[in-house]
């Protein structure tokens, strides 16, 4: 297993991803996936200085991206010196699940952000059963149940 930031040089590899994903779970990604849009919507997202803060680690096996983590960082003054890191989204391929791949990412954005000071996030979580049973696998970690204003403009 490797460990990738993502950039353009991954960007094919992505799109990939993101086709294998919806093929192997159509009840999961409900709308539909237009190939030529996501790839100019991801180069365009990668040079634009509102995604400065976000982050995507990618999971690669022999040639392959398995998995991905996209977290951003926030800082806030009412936060003090300290930022934060909300993870939005952790997605591992069907058929590499069980196999420590979420884990793997994880501890990449962990080991990753406490380099940079941080010492705690929060995770954006699915509400389907399988990412429930992973996330209270983990090790200390609180679960919430704290309501998420959303909003559409």
């Amino acid at each position: 297993m490797t460990a990738r930031f993502l950039s353009h040089k991954y960007i094919n590899m992505l799109v990939k991803f993101e086709q294998d994903a919806r093929t192997s779970e159509p009840d999961i990604f409900l709308e539909g996936f237009d190939v030529e849009k996501f790839t100019t919507d991801l180069k365009n997202a990668l040079k634009n200085p509102n995604f400065d803060s976000a982050r995507c680690i990618i999971c690669i096996i022999d040639e392959q991206i398995v998995g991905r983590i996209d977290f951003s960082i926030a800082s806030s003054f009412s936060f003090g010196e300290n930022s934060q890191v909300y993870v939005d989204w952790i997605y591992v391929l069907k058929e590499f699940r069980h196999q420590g791949v979420a884990q793997f990412l994880l501890s990449q954005m962990e080991n990753y952000v406490k380099q940079m000071g941080i010492n705690k996030y929060f995770l954006l979580m699915a509400e389907n059963n399988e990412a429930q049973s992973f996330y209270r696998s983990l090790d200390s970690v609180e679960i919430s149940s704290y309501d998420v204003l959303k909003k559409y403009l």
